[in-house]
């Protein structure tokens, strides 16, 4: 383009022709997805254990994470995170050689190190600075969201780029994907195509991604430079087993630090305990100088000045310039107002980011540049993009004022500044910049809408309106990946709207607003307006979506399903009636496990039973029996993956059986996984069904179950029962409501005996005949028993009795043992609920008793178990149990317990585990015992346990021992069992002696 005059004749050349984009050669990687992150023969020997936690959060399947066996002999580089950064290093929990047996039996070795400092290959250093990345589908919206915020930070503070991903200009990225390994990622660019960064369940965190990205850009852990050893000590005693080489010092061949001096505060160096023995032993520390502190290690907060610095050097980084993230800014030619100094050329570069569905807006609002033939030698460059091979917006020289802003198509652009010595004399430039949202957008293919500032939250007082189009005969279809809007019934502060058409009045699809994802969304043309509103208070995250073009494929003749063709978003799938499942082609139908049984009785079993059943199965049989039956289901044999024989989330293998209700209306009775046998399972009506599921990795046995349909007699008149009916197979049974016994028919109710012993750790409790008034001189008793080391709680939802100042005539008496004889814990009355009521120990005794004259509704209540509290030790051996559903269930979520122990006066509490089987993590950082000498916390401790620890005996130093019991929101397990006892301080090395079987259980 030649040099034009600017209309007050001032003369600014610039040029767009002279750098014309080369054809970029395109590579496409297709090799299976296994292929290329599962058995790649260049993968590393590196390989981690990963925590088998999965996602609330996430769609997946629960596919779980076995331990991928890495091939020998590799020269792959990658790295692995350290038990800090919540993956786990190639052992078990306690600790035994780095391998493990493959399913057929044979043994894998694996020798790995972690290293850090920048790499000495050149050919790991991503080509200008540019990283492009994919994202599994897999991941939630808050999930992409924070990998974008730790992307973003290593942009704020460097030259790297991250991008998302362009195959045709994009051979060699990396993928946001969860592998066995947890936390891990190959060093710098592999250069073969795609490469994993592998973020597990609890890698989820902001620092840890940086420190991810940070292995992604070049770098080893900084404790692995070839000069540490004058920097940190290594206390390999201290080192769990197997895990030593983990500490292992580089050369200089593989390691270059670029000059710079050891970064105790970098993101990449370790904590001083990784890969302890113990929780309080050092593994590693800064060496000790005379007078000062030691410096701290292990932080995962953010990129250190020393980060920033080898960042820079290792991708050459221009001195000169920035990276800008804000909505608006601006800046200018070094020195600027004064000349540029006489210096043999400089070079500066300012990259400027927005949200997808944002433009930027450039102002030059000053030019003084050393003008050259087609501004050749020194120039203003403007290009539309991250890159060199982004279009040129424009190339700028000479002096003068440029009246019209350069707008990007999208949301980035990157300002170039090139002098040569001619410059000297000339003042440079200065400009502004704004990112403005909205605007028409077309597109062929798939684009993305974010809220501005994204992933951050979003500006007050903002009004985007966005024109979607793409081609006629197709339709625009959103999808929403993340949301957060400030939150209103009626959504009148923030919000989005989408309409069907590009005005204000075409019909409304929707307004949306708080923190539910909206649903898809389509247009019946090809126009949608989406208009993104907020008000001057609250702000939020905001949103981000992916827009594309979307026709009905299945409305063709020729989409190839054999059975069901289901329209998606982009695209179609295929499906097949039950009874079939998809061939591997994704169009055909052949037979598959599952069925439809409308007979008396039959047998189910899992594929191929009783060899070990396939992975990744998912079979459906539905049993109908004729109206007014029902189906019973008796499993044979079972034996899944898994440890629960009843779990409300089976996370691998599972069972699940569903009596169906009506259309689309299931009923679960349970899910089931594991070894033990389900119980007998009776549909509520005629309609069964039973779901089996496998994951890709370890297979049982299976199962096998019977079914039969039987008459269901209490579906006629109640089955002449005057209570309840209850019906069996073959057969029918009739019971009574509380206070009443059945009578000699079989079918009547009478007033009964009213005593109760009560062991269930939960349930609810009524006076006789509740809700209808209770029965005048009525003498009822519950006992209440539970787990030693538990409490019984008493909670009155409803409470209506006889009133009395001295609650002389109608009323309930709580004592604080098992009998009358204990200490009263109250005697209640009249219309007030009484406060919740709590046992010392893991025995209630109540009473209720009413006279002859007024008749009230009576009470409600519900009883659990609370755990703590204050214990007793005698010379009687007595149990402490994890949870009151010990033997039954699995510990609860975020459980939270302190029992204190406390012996006579001049006796010890003795503590012996005998069961031990909690959570797993290296620092027993998610659930763990720890045990205290004393009355509280601030008393010596004897440790911190998890997993299957063989936890040594406990002899108190006084009188008391404190237990305490804690627990996360994720995994949970077995739980624990112990005994305590009180001995005289010089039997404390003697055994602990009788024992007392009350309340003792089988573990």
């Amino acid at each position: 383009m030649t040099a034009t005059q600017s209309s007050d004749d001032i003369p600014v050349e610039f040029s767009t022709s002279t750098l014309r984009n080369k054809k970029y050669v395109d590579h496409i990687y297709s090799k299976d997805v296994k292929e290329i992150f599962g058995t790649q023969p260049e993968m590393s020997t590196q390989s981690i254990v990963n925590r088998r936690r999965q996602r609330y959060h996430r769609k997946s399947h629960h596919k779980r994470r076995t331990h991928g066996l890495i091939p020998e002999g590799s020269d792959e580089i990658i790295s692995a995170h350290d038990r800090h950064l919540r993956s786990i290093e190639f052992y078990d929990i306690e600790h035994k050689p780095k391998y493990l047996a493959s399913k057929s039996g044979t043994r894998h070795t694996y020798l790995s190190r972690l290293r850090r400092a920048a790499t000495a290959r050149k050919e790991r250093v991503w080509d200008h600075g540019v990283i492009p990345y994919e994202i599994d589908g897999n991941f939630s919206g808050a999930h992409k969201a924070l990998f974008k915020q730790a992307m973003r930070h290593w942009e704020n503070f460097t030259c790297v780029k991250f991008v998302e991903r362009v195959p045709r200009e994009h051979p060699n990225y990396i993928l946001f994907t969860e592998r066995p390994c947890g936390c891990c990622s190959f060093v710098g660019k592999r250069g073969n195509g795609p490469q994993a960064i592998s973020i597990g369940k609890n890698c989820d965190k902001f620092g840890i991604v940086v420190h991810e990205l940070g292995h992604v850009v070049g770098f080893w852990h900084e404790h692995t430079r070839p000069d540490r050893d004058r920097h940190v000590q290594i206390i390999r005693d201290n080192i769990m087993s197997g895990q030593e080489y983990n500490f292992n010092k580089l050369t200089e061949e593989e390691v270059n630090s670029l000059g710079l001096p050891y970064d105790y505060d970098s993101i990449m160096h370790y904590a001083k305990n990784t890969f302890s023995k113990g929780t309080y032993l050092d593994t590693i520390l800064p060496m000790e100088t005379h007078g000062k502190k030691r410096p701290e290690i292990g932080q995962r907060i953010r990129l250190s000045e020393g980060d920033i610095a080898q960042t820079n050097l290792l991708y050459k980084c221009h001195k000169c310039g920035r990276t800008f993230q804000e909505n608006s800014g601006s800046f200018g030619s070094p020195n600027h107002p004064n000349n540029s100094p006489s210096v043999d050329g400089e070079r500066c570069e300012w990259r400027i980011t927005a949200t997808h569905g944002e433009r930027i807006v450039l102002n030059v609002t000053s030019l003084d540049i050393f003008k050259s033939d087609y501004c050749r030698s020194d120039y203003l460059e403007i290009r539309d993009g991250y890159w060199y091979k982004s279009r040129v917006l424009g190339r700028y020289c000479g002096s003068g004022k440029m009246h019209e802003p350069i707008v990007s198509s999208g949301s980035r652009m990157l300002v170039t500044y090139v002098t040569s010595s001619r410059q000297s004399g000339h003042r440079g430039f200065t400009a502004s910049y704004e990112a403005v949202c909205g605007g028409d957008v077309e597109l062929d293919g798939i684009g993305h809408l974010e809220s501005p500032n994204y992933p951050e939250e979003y500006q007050s007082s903002k009004e985007c309106v966005w024109k979607l189009s793409v081609p006629q005969d197709y339709q625009v279809a959103l999808k929403f990946q993340s949301f957060e809007i400030e939150n209103h019934d009626n959504c009148v502060y923030d919000y989005v709207e989408v309409r069907d058409g590009h005005n204000n009045d075409s019909p409304l699809i929707g307004v949306y607003c708080g923190y539910k994802v909206p649903p898809d969304i389509k247009s019946t043309g090809n126009k949608l307006l989406v208009k993104f509103v907020s008000d001057g208070s609250v702000q939020k995250a905001g949103f981000s979506a992916t827009f594309m073009k979307e026709f009905d494929e299945c409305m063709l003749t020729d989409h190839g399903c054999e059975h069901d063709c289901i329209n998606t978003l982009g695209g179609y799938e295929c499906s097949c009636k039950i009874g079939y499942e998809l061939h591997s082609d994704g169009k055909h139908c052949e037979d598959a496990c599952g069925g439809f049984f409308d007979d008396s009785n039959g047998t189910i079993t899992s594929p191929s039973f009783p060899e070990t059943y396939p992975g990744n199965k998912n079979c459906v049989w539905e049993v109908i029996a004729p109206p007014q039956y029902r189906i019973t289901l008796n499993f044979t044999h079972f034996d899944l993956e898994g440890n629960n024989v009843y779990q409300e989330e089976c996370e691998y293998d599972s069972v699940e059986v569903a009596s169906k209700l009506g259309d689309d209306v299931l009923r679960k009775h349970g899910i089931f996984c594991g070894a033990r046998l389900p119980p007998l399972i009776t549909s509520e009506g005629n309609f069964m069904r039973i779901t089996f599921t496998s994951d890709n990795s370890v297979q049982k046995s299976g199962f096998a179950a019977v079914f039969f349909t039987d008459m269901d007699e209490c579906a006629n008149n109640n089955g002449g029962c005057q209570h309840e009916c209850k019906n069996t197979i073959g057969s029918y049974q009739c019971s009574c409501h509380n206070g009443f016994t059945l009578h000699e028919n079989g079918h009547d109710c009478k007033e009964g005996g009213c005593k109760y012993e009560i062991t269930a750790p939960v349930g609810t409790i009524t006076s006789p005949n509740y809700p209808d008034y209770y029965p005048g001189r009525k003498d009822c008793v519950w006992h209440f028993t539970t787990k030693p080391g538990h409490r019984i709680k008493l909670v009155f939802k409803v409470f209506e009795m006889e009133p009395h100042q001295e609650c002389a005539y109608d009323h309930i008496d709580i004592y604080d043992g098992d009998s009358p004889d204990s200490i009263t814990l109250g005697r209640f009355c009249g219309n007030k609920e009484p406060h919740p009521i709590l046992a010392t120990g893991n025995q209630m005794y109540m009473v209720f008793k009413s006279d002859a004259s007024v008749q009230r509704k009576g009470f409600l209540a519900t009883h659990s178990t609370a755990c703590g509290g204050h214990l007793i030790a005698t010379d009687r051996v007595k149990h402490l149990y994890s949870h009151a559903k010990y033997g039954y269930y699995h510990y609860d979520h975020r459980t939270d317990c302190d029992w204190v122990i406390e012996a006579p006066l001049g006796k010890n509490v003795h503590l012996s585990f005998l069961s031990f089987q909690l959570e797993y993590e290296t620092d027993c950082g998610y659930d763990f015992v720890e045990v205290f000498s004393g009355l509280d916390a601030s008393s010596p401790p004897y440790g911190r346990f998890c997993g299957n620890s063989n936890t040594t005996d406990f002899i108190s130093m006084n009188e008391a021992l404190l237990v305490r019991f804690r627990t996360d929101d994720t995994i949970s397990n077995k739980g624990f069992v112990a005994i305590f006892v009180a001995i005289d301080r010089q039997d404390s090395e003697e055994n602990i002696g009788s024992e007392d079987n009350e309340n003792q259980e089988n573990i």
